[in-house]
């Protein structure tokens, strides 16, 4: 789980004879993954399989988009059995045999797409035609008048005193009248007036009612006539979309084949022939190796050679992971970064307990989170599993940090709901993350200074764990890449540059005190006091280290010890400025929790004020703070995700994490028999 599993380079070596039938039970054991071999290995690689490995790569990629236009998932066909005498034919059979149902599905799918996108522009002209559906006069007679034109649209009610004041500076006539949440505008103007007219309408977002010319001008006839044309439209779409899926079996066969072909002629195309022997290069799994060569003892009669090149140890290398399926969603954020080395530390399980934390820190509310939980199983679940169950628990973590901070939908409903009471009742003054705007909010000011340093101490202390321990994974990957030289010379010094740097903030969590500490130790050579004292020649040793190790180890090797002095002066100034600007980096934390913590007190403050003005005031003070929330949860939710992958991709993996390695992705047909005829 924290390392890659061991794989083994090989060259698989075969008689050319018996080299289809060991394709094919390589591609159905599913445990090889297959590379080019060396450029200087003698023979050459097909460029014929090459071809038709592209061919049927296009096949399976235009397949999956037939499965997405009916909604599907890319399905194989289990049990089926793909015979074969020679690979390119074989190909060129299947796609013969099932060229009538691809130009079925090309047609088709056409005709769907075609259809779904006439749909999606008849619904919006519906929406924009229904407020005036009941207007039974040609407005297009109108808006082309020769002396006076008239452009109707539609605006928010609380528009209508600045469009009366707009049409007045344009000397022009304006009628409102307001339908539901919308109000009708008609306006009138010279003809050579109207231009400047209409752009300061689009400029106040006024959608302008424009109804295309193969529509009749009267709203009502083009709103009827729109509608009627949708329904059939929309009848059309499910036709068609029934008769696509009455043979969606015929293309999941279809599907299955190509698939196979594709993963047969992967390796087809990495492999180097002579005259007599084929030869592969690929990666497996270390404990594979004995299954490997149980199947190519048994497909040449030992007519074989493996020679297995040894555990793989680069840095951009095949790396093959096994982690629980709960951790696997948390991947894909490491993936994004890059996948990891065999020759180092594999940080999932590692962020799947700091990523949400960060988030939770920044994104302290627990309705907020409910909403997140909701939104990922709701909707997000259906779409992208792994994603919903990441949302979900970052949800779970802001749940938590919420009642820490005392917010549920902000302060409001969490003091309805006494949960600042429950704290008191445990003997705290405050909820234990809460932030300055709580005090405000609940007349404590003598506690504003105090909540606003909590809050950076907290931010500078996640800084300091996370430098540090990223240096502690820096020494553990230089140790498993055996490189020493880079191990002493570099890691342990910067690992020591930042324990010293830090170890204020992680002994004392105390912001003011740690700063104390530091200022003592740099501008009074360490003072008194004893963790000064380390501090100061932590900092002094680690930079001597790191200015003289490389230099040092060049020199070791016979190089130039001055050539190298410049470049451990470089590295003992970077480490200077990864200080300077990685701790401050995290301040973030407490800014966007302030931040959102200020909004929400905003709307809470509205609210009270609007709640004055009797039942109308209550209705729309709900009104604001429930919307409020609702734009809060969604903008906040994005900003405090992207903040944390920031933290966590440009802070804490820098220090350790290269993200170089090739995924393990072995040739594999599952569930499909292929058999070679000769």
């Amino acid at each position: 789980m924290l390392t890659a599993r061991k794989l083994e380079e090989v060259l698989v070596i075969v008689p050319k004879r018996k080299y289809d039938s060991v394709v094919a039970r390589l591609a159905m054991e599913g445990i090889f993954h297959v590379e080019e071999p060396p450029r200087e290995f003698p023979g050459g690689s097909s460029y014929k399989f090459k071809a038709l490995l592209s061919q049927a790569s296009e096949k399976v990629s235009k397949i999956s988009g037939y499965f997405a236009a009916l909604g599907l998932e890319p399905a194989i066909e289990p049990g089926l059995e793909v015979e074969v005498s020679d690979w390119g034919e074989a190909l060129q059979r299947h796609v013969s045999r099932y060229s009538d149902l691809e130009r079925f599905y090309e047609e088709g799918v056409s005709k769907l797409s075609g259809a779904r996108a006439r749909a999606q522009e008849l619904e919006k002209l519906l929406q924009v035609l229904e407020p005036v559906k009941d207007i039974d006069v040609d407005l297009r007679a109108l808006t082309e008048g020769l002396q006076l034109q008239l452009v109707v649209g539609i605006a928010s009610p609380s528009q209508e005193g600045e469009l009366l004041e707009l049409a007045s500076s344009h000397n022009a006539l304006v009628a409102l009248e307001q339908r539901g949440k919308v109000s009708i505008v008609a306006v009138a103007a010279k003809s050579g007036q109207m231009r400047p007219l209409v752009t300061a309408l689009l400029k106040r977002g006024v959608t302008l009612l424009t109804i295309p010319r193969e529509l009749p001008g009267k709203p009502s006839e083009a709103y009827a006539i729109t509608a009627k044309e949708l329904a059939q439209l929309r009848e059309e779409i499910e036709r068609l979309r029934k008769e696509l899926l009455a043979r969606s079996d015929e293309l999941r066969l279809y599907y299955t084949y190509m698939l196979a072909y594709r993963e047969i002629f992967k390796m087809l195309a990495s492999t180097h022939e002579t005259a007599t022997t084929a030869v592969m290069r690929g990666f497996v799994d270390k404990e594979e190796i004995g299954r490997l060569e149980r199947a190519l003892e048994e497909e040449t009669g030992r007519a074989y050679s493996l020679v297995r090149l040894g555990t793989v140890t680069g840095e951009s290398m095949v790396t093959k992971l096994d982690m629980p399926s709960w951790l696997r969603p948390f991947h894909n954020i490491v993936r994004l970064y890059g996948e990891p080395s065999p020759v180092e530390i594999v940080p999932t399980l590692f962020l799947a307990i700091t990523f949400p934390i960060a988030f939770a820190l920044m994104f302290p509310d627990a309705g907020h989170g409910l909403l997140l939980i909701l939104f990922a199983q709701l909707y997000l679940k259906r779409r992208s599993p792994d994603w919903a169950f990441v949302l979900t628990v970052l949800g779970f973590a802001s749940i938590v940090s919420g009642l820490m901070a005392g917010e549920l939908f902000g302060p409001l409903p969490a003091e309805w709901l006494h949960i600042p009471s429950l704290w008191k009742a445990l003997g705290l003054k405050t909820p234990p993350l809460a932030l300055p705007t709580y005090a405000v909010e609940h007349g404590l000011t003598e506690l504003v200074g105090e909540l606003l340093f909590r809050s950076i101490s907290i931010s500078l202390w996640a800084a300091a764990f996370v430098l540090t321990f990223g240096s502690l994974l820096g020494i553990v990957n230089s140790y498993m890449r055996k490189d020493p030289e880079e191990l002493w010379a570099l890691r342990v010094p910067r690992f020591l540059f930042f324990l010293s740097v830090t170890a204020p903030f992680l002994i004392t969590f105390d912001a003011r005190l740690a700063g104390a500490i530091i200022s003592e130790a740099l501008f009074q050579l360490g003072g008194d006091d004893l963790l000064s004292r380390a501090v100061f020649f932590g900092i002094a040793g680690s930079l001597l280290w790191l200015l003289l190790g490389e230099p040092i180890a060049q020199a070791i090797h016979g190089h130039n010890f001055l050539q190298a002095l410049g470049k451990g002066l470089i590295e003992a100034f970077e480490a200077v400025l990864m200080a300077l600007g990685n701790v401050p980096s995290f301040l973030r934390i407490m800014a966007l929790s302030l931040a959102h913590a200020s909004i929400m007190l905003a709307l809470a403050v509205i609210f009270k004020t609007l709640l004055a003005a009797g039942t109308a005031g209550l209705l729309l003070g709900a009104v604001v703070y429930i919307v409020g929330n609702l734009i809060v949860t969604a903008l906040e939710g994005i900003l405090a995700f992207a903040q944390s992958l920031r933290l966590h991709f440009y802070e804490w993996f820098s220090k350790f994490y290269a993200g170089s390695g090739v995924p393990f992705t072995p040739i594999s047909v599952p569930n499909v028999r292929i058999v070679v005829r000769s």
